[in-house]
């Protein structure tokens, strides 16, 4: 059995598109961005080009799901750009159990820069609050997150799957 490798990636974005609307079906305001973890765990294990590609379809989800806010198609290109960066990050001999920190935070904060210039640019109000508290939450579970990604990755290769 060879090729599970992208339907696994595909269930665990879709997983963490659910969890990101239960919480904002729960009325979480700044909740962690849960599909840029998969991302970034994907890009630190396989790469920028995969990192891309898991961006582009979780930003897919993500621009599809609703509430509908943005134009189509502009989550997806933050998203992959965010996963190409993050693999660009990727460091082939391993990397310390920290290294996920800042590669998630600067992941987030490439998926947020268009829709926070969308709103400078039209004279909207940014919750610079509420973008920091992600951050740092989304930084903060991406310690666990992504190790989890990067391990279930490892385990496809390890069996063989991949």
């Amino acid at each position: 059995m060879t090729g599970l490798r992208w339907p696994v990636r595909l269930l665990l974005v879709a997983a963490a598109l659910l969890g990101v609307l239960a919480l904002g079906a729960r009325g979480v305001l700044a909740a962690p961005d849960l599909v840029v973890l998969v991302v970034v765990g994907v890009a630190l294990s396989a790469g920028s080009g995969p990192g891309a590609l898991a961006g582009l379809a979780g930003g897919w989800l993500l621009d599809l799901a609703p509430p509908v806010a943005s134009p189509l198609g502009l989550s997806a290109l933050g998203y992959a750009a965010a996963g190409w960066m993050a693999g660009a990050a990727r460091r082939r001999s391993g990397h310390p159990w920290w290294w996920s920190l800042p590669v998630v935070a600067l992941a987030v904060l490439v998926t947020r820069a268009v829709p926070v210039l969308l709103d400078l640019a039209s004279a909207r109000p940014v919750a610079w609050g509420a973008l920091a508290w992600q951050v740092l939450a989304t930084a903060t579970l991406g310690l666990v997150v992504v190790a989890l990604v990067e391990r279930i990755e490892a385990g496809l290769v390890r069996r063989r799957w991949a």
